[in-house]
């Protein structure tokens, strides 16, 4: 676009802006410049307007260039928001710029530079967590918008903040926050994290023990590996009791594996088998060939594990990529069903092959 500078890098970062419409201004800065070709002296407000874009807020940086007729009017909680930036080309005057909502600026100017558009983190965290305390607050709040806030706010799981607002929702009064406040307890790194996992191992739902021992095998450390072993042995789910040994593979040590070997000849579920071979390979006891043989198993979830199980293994280990790799399509291409098919597919693209 004429008179607007590097109309084509704004246009491949925000696909579908068409020079028109800005949201709020956050900053502005006042000043004369020297800018190229020529160098002449500008008058130029440089400002940042915070975008929503896909879902997420943007700090978006212009440059308005040959300003004139600058009117402000700052009064009471200022805003410049719903800015329009309009043509008028008018001797050396291109663009009338305005708020038209609330009136608190406008100015002309010679032409708009655009500098850089970057994620506004904080302003992103901020909303999140407004967005998921309204809808804790909510009687019957909307499943996907809970998923959406939480999943902004799993980037953050260092800050205090987020641990401590979803700390405190583990007893919320409403099952769709609880289970998700579980689910997202695995983005938190605070201690209390690993206590409250080990009180949901008791929980009566499958699904909630499970994501607690998610969290355990994440967070925990050798002295959670009794209550996991307690799991292993008398869970009556099969796939409570495969992630168990999983969480087991990554907390325990050496001594662990007698019991671990113990167990997996006492266990008759396919699911928990497996599960217990792969937390024996994470504590250096590995047995390629049995998971390679059940890639054939009767049971879809089982093959789904498995092949869970040999791409991290791949990923850690160089030396065995390839014979997993050559093992994957093979067994790839004898599956008939979608969903394992699908595991397949993915574990091959992550895997480069």
């Amino acid at each position: 676009m004429k008179h607007w500078r590097h109309w084509e890098e704004m246009q491949e970062a925000m696909p579908g802006f068409d020079g028109t419409y800005l949201e709020e201004m956050s900053t502005f800065s006042y000043e004369v410049l020297e800018l190229p070709p020529y160098y002449d002296k500008k008058p130029c407000l440089t400002s940042v307007f915070l975008q929503l874009m896909d879902g997420k807020m943007y700090d978006v940086s212009l440059r308005f260039i040959g300003v004139s007729s600058l009117k402000l009017d700052m009064h009471g909680d200022w805003l410049v928001g719903d800015i329009k930036i309009s043509r008028e080309p008018i001797e050396e005057i291109q663009f009338y710029v305005n708020d038209y909502e609330h009136g608190t600026m406008s100015f002309y100017c010679e032409e708009v530079e655009f500098l850089g558009v970057q994620e506004s983190v904080e302003e992103n965290l901020k909303r999140a967590l407004t967005d998921f305390r309204i809808l804790a607050g909510m009687v019957e709040p909307d499943c996907e918008e809970i998923v959406e806030a939480l999943e902004v706010l799993k980037e953050f799981g260092e800050r205090p903040v987020v641990a401590e607002l979803l700390l405190q929702h583990v007893t919320h009064e409403n099952q769709d926050i609880r289970d998700a406040v579980y689910e997202y307890l695995w983005y938190v790194d605070d201690p209390r994290t690993i206590g409250i996992a080990c009180e949901g191992l008791q929980s009566e739902d499958a699904l909630q023990r499970i994501k607690c021992l998610e969290i355990l095998g994440k967070w925990g450390d050798g002295e959670v590996v009794p209550q996991l072993l307690a799991v292993l042995e008398k869970d009556g789910d099969a796939l409570v009791r495969c992630y168990a040994a999983e969480a087991i593979g990554a907390t325990a040590n050496e001594a662990t594996v007698s019991i671990l070997q113990r167990l997996l000849l006492e266990e008759q579920d396919d699911v928990a088998k497996m599960g217990i071979v792969y937390g024996l390979e994470r504590l250096g006891h590995r047995d390629l060939d049995l998971l390679f043989e059940n890639l054939a198993n009767d049971y879809y979830i089982v093959r789904i594990r498995i092949v869970l199980y040999l791409t991290e293994i791949a990923l850690e280990d160089p030396r065995v990529l390839a014979a997993i790799v050559r093992v994957l399509k093979e067994y790839r291409d004898e599956e008939k069903t979608v969903a394992a098919r699908e595991a397949f597919d993915r574990a091959l693209e992550e895997l480069g092959k």
